[in-house]
């Protein structure tokens, strides 16, 4: 029985709730569906991957090996890790230049069509290098991978080989290099730090020559010629006192040489002018007030009281010379018998005139002795000052001189460190495991790609044979036709098929999959020649 219907509500063997039966008897009519399926994906996969050309790995294994002289006597002036180290040397290698270098010696990629730029084998040789960190210890200690892959077995073993050999070079022409850089730099720090600080030098040595009485150093000579100029004052003070002590005395036995009273008989006045009453009383002020002074100050009340007196009796001395009516009275008043003048002593005279002269000359050495002592104090008073201001001069010297020091220091340890990387004694690479010719090629995987497309077939043709059974609407059994009539179905009749109807078919069939076979190794032929084109 087989018929065919146009009703929409019919539903379809593979809804929710069907038999395992149903599905074994959906997978029995549609079994070219999955057979060519599967058959197709079969061939088509085995005639790539037979087509894929075998590719051969070979790897080195390189290890870091640490500085051979220990970094306490030797400090690494080369900072960073094994992984930025790595990183650094991987691109200088792998750059464009220096791999059509190598690309050039070793014949890489030889494209007889010419369709393949210069830039695209280079990359393609880029994408056959990988660099791989196996280790990356503690520090700078650790190990890294080089692999190169290639379609030539008898090749990829030397060219890893002498990758490998790349990178040795270039990590150690990279460390010299860096660390004569390194040196050359701080050489020109150096210069330049020690040009500054020769000027800080001269700097502070001129303020100091020109400012040598304020250096602190300079403070106990102040301080002792301070001493001395005030020793010297007081001595000169000392030495006017005693001159004026003897002066008074001098003018007191001066005074005391006069002669007995006499009578005034024609009426002349003996002291020769009207001021002579007060002259007597004069002499005595005056000489009480040089006593007065040999022991005291200028600025004693005493001696100030006592000037004052003197000055008020020269003034009336003057008023009465001035004054002819004042005169008469006075000379009127004074008493028939007055006291002889004074009489001259040369030799007392001359003693106190030596006397003047001596504390003139004693009260002028004062003067340059006192400015010498007021500069003296000015430079104490201005050394803290200046002392401040030399300080941070000093301070700013020592910072430079800490600064040079310190460059010197790291200019040494950066040549150190260059000629460890001249002799390779600093940080190197070093094969550990040298790349050798590979038995048998590392790609494709032919079994596993074989496999994945006898899967991927028959999955294809499971989902094939669904979706035909979907589109499908013939009815092929009694249960179906009751489903759709809602009437019970009374006889079938089974399908009767000719010999020459199954022969017939048989053909179609044999034709089909020979097609399918015919056409999927072609496919399998074509896909690595488009695959190779465009990738």
């Amino acid at each position: 029985m087989h018929a065919t219907y146009s009703s929409n509500s019919v539903t379809t063997p593979l809804l929710p709730g069907t038999d395992l039966k149903t599905y074994l008897e959906i997978g029995r009519r549609r079994m070219l569906w999955i057979i060519l399926a599967t058959l197709g994906l079969s061939v088509c996969t085995v005639v790539a991957t037979s087509r894929l050309p075998n590719i051969y790995r070979a790897e080195t294994v390189i290890l870091v090996d640490s500085q051979q002289v220990p970094d306490k006597y030797v400090p690494d002036v080369i900072p960073g890790d094994i992984a930025g180290r790595l990183t650094t040397v991987q691109q200088q290698v792998l750059s464009p230049t220096r791999l059509k270098t190598l690309v050039e010696s070793e014949g890489l990629y030889p494209d007889p069509t010419g369709k393949l730029s210069e830039k695209q084998v280079i990359t393609s040789t880029q994408k056959s290098i990988v660099v791989e960190l196996i280790n990356p210890g503690a520090g700078k200690l650790g190990s890294f991978r080089i692999q190169y892959s290639g379609q030539n077995r008898s090749i990829v073993a030397p060219i890893a080989n002498r990758l490998a050999q790349m990178f040795i070079d270039e990590n150690m022409s990279a460390r010299e290099g860096q660390t004569a850089d390194t040196a050359e730099f701080l050489e020109s720090q150096l210069a330049e730090t020690k040009k500054e600080l020769d000027d800080k030098d001269a700097q502070l040595q001129a303020i100091k020559a020109r400012n040598i009485m304020d250096l602190p150093e300079s403070k106990p000579y102040h301080l002792e010629a301070l001493a001395n100029l005030r020793g010297q004052v007081t001595t000169i003070q000392n030495k006017i006192q005693d001159d004026q002590r003897e002066k008074s005395i001098v003018q007191s036995m001066l005074s005391s040489t006069i002669d007995a009273p006499t009578i005034d008989v024609d009426g002349t006045a003996v002291g020769g002018g009207p001021t002579g009453p007060f002259d007597a009383q004069l002499q005595k002020l005056e000489s009480k007030l040089s006593e007065l002074r040999s022991h005291y100050g200028p600025g004693h009340p005493d001696v100030r009281r006592t000037q004052n007196e003197i000055n008020k009796l020269k003034a009336k001395m003057a008023a009465a010379a001035a004054d002819p009516t004042n005169a008469q009275a006075v000379e009127d008043s004074r008493p028939a018998i007055q006291p002889s003048p004074l009489r001259h002593n040369p030799v007392l005279e001359a003693q106190i005139s030596q006397l003047d002269e001596e504390m003139r000359g004693q009260t002028n050495l004062l003067g340059p002795l006192q400015e010498q002592i007021e500069f003296h104090t000015t430079k104490l008073q201005q050394m803290p000052v200046f002392e401040q201001q030399l300080g941070r001069l000093q301070q700013d010297y020592d910072i430079i001189k800490g600064q040079y020091k310190d460059l010197q220091d790291k200019e040494q340890a950066a040549k150190i460190s260059h000629a460890l990387e001249v002799h390779q004694k600093g940080d190197r690479f070093v094969v550990l495991d040298e790349a050798t010719t590979p038995e048998s090629p590392a790609a494709p995987n032919r079994l596993l790609i074989n496999l994945a497309g006898l899967v991927g077939g028959l999955l294809a043709g499971i989902v094939l044979a669904a979706i035909a059974e979907v589109n499908d609407k013939s009815v092929r059994t009694g249960k179906e036709a009751a489903k759709i009539f809602g009437r019970p179905v009374l006889t079938e009749t089974p399908l009767v098929t000719s010999e020459p109807e199954r022969r017939s078919r048989f053909i179609r069939l044999a034709g089909v999959l020979v097609g399918t076979a015919a056409g999927s190794a072609a496919l399998g032929f074509i896909v690595p020649i488009v695959v190779g084109r465009f990738f």
